[in-house]
């Protein structure tokens, strides 16, 4: 009898210890699943650029231009045998001490489009490198406004290495730089690539030493918002 006392008193233990598990393991601050979860990363997604990294744009040819009087703007026209092109981007030196711009221009109508705030009076030298239609599988998707500015990227220093340009900058990028261009003059032509955002301020543009680099000079297409954030 004493045996089956002792028997029936160790399975109802067992029995106790088993339903205060179950009862631990369904509260919500279970720590094995505060583990579990707070154990996966952060990931942060990769950003989205319009165009491959070292996409290289076509000089368009063949354009006049002119003044438009009590506009403040340039109207531009192709001749009809210019190619048609999705986007533009307009580079533009101005005279003294202003430092060049770059504009994007996707509004094109009858060959023709219109250059905002800008005057030949102050200009020096007009650069026009386009995406020609059907060249690119997103061509629809204009990655910027019409008419967007995009400031000149100081360089402090650059050279060319088996034939790899070498670009220093200095600093880092501010939160607000989101895409980089480089326009590459050589003693022949000029070329005008897109670098996508390189991780560091010192970084290589690959091949293109090859073809005797004269001058190289970086625009960067900042967020409105965030860069007039961080002038104030």
């Amino acid at each position: 009898m004493k045996n089956l006392v002792v028997l029936f008193f160790a399975f109802f233990s067992l029995v106790l210890v088993s339903c205060s598990d179950v009862s631990d393991n369904s509260f919500l601050t279970n720590p094995v699943m505060e583990k579990s979860i707070s154990s996966v990363p952060d990931i942060t997604p990769a950003p989205v650029y319009p165009y491959p990294y070292l996409f290289s744009f076509s000089s368009v040819e063949g354009l006049k231009y002119l003044n438009l009087e009590g506009e403040n703007a340039i109207e531009f026209y192709m001749t009809e045998t210019a190619q048609k092109y999705a986007h533009l981007y307009v580079t533009v030196t101005y005279f003294n001490d202003v430092s060049p711009k770059m504009f994007f221009i996707d509004n094109i109508e009858d060959n023709s489009f219109k250059l905002l705030g800008v005057n030949l009076d102050q200009v020096h030298n007009i650069s026009v490198y386009g995406l020609p239609v059907n060249n690119f599988s997103t061509e629809s998707v204009s990655p910027y406004m019409n008419n967007s500015i995009m400031n000149e990227v100081s360089v402090n220093g650059w050279k060319v290495k088996d034939g790899t340009i070498q670009v220093e900058c200095g600093g880092i990028w501010p939160s607000s730089l989101k895409s980089l261009f480089a326009e590459i003059r050589t003693k022949d032509r000029s070329y005008f690539v897109f670098l996508q955002k390189p991780w560091s301020t010192s970084f290589e543009i690959p091949a293109y030493g090859k073809y005797g680099v004269e001058e190289i000079r970086l625009f960067g297409y900042q967020t409105l918002m965030e860069a007039t954030a961080k002038a104030n």
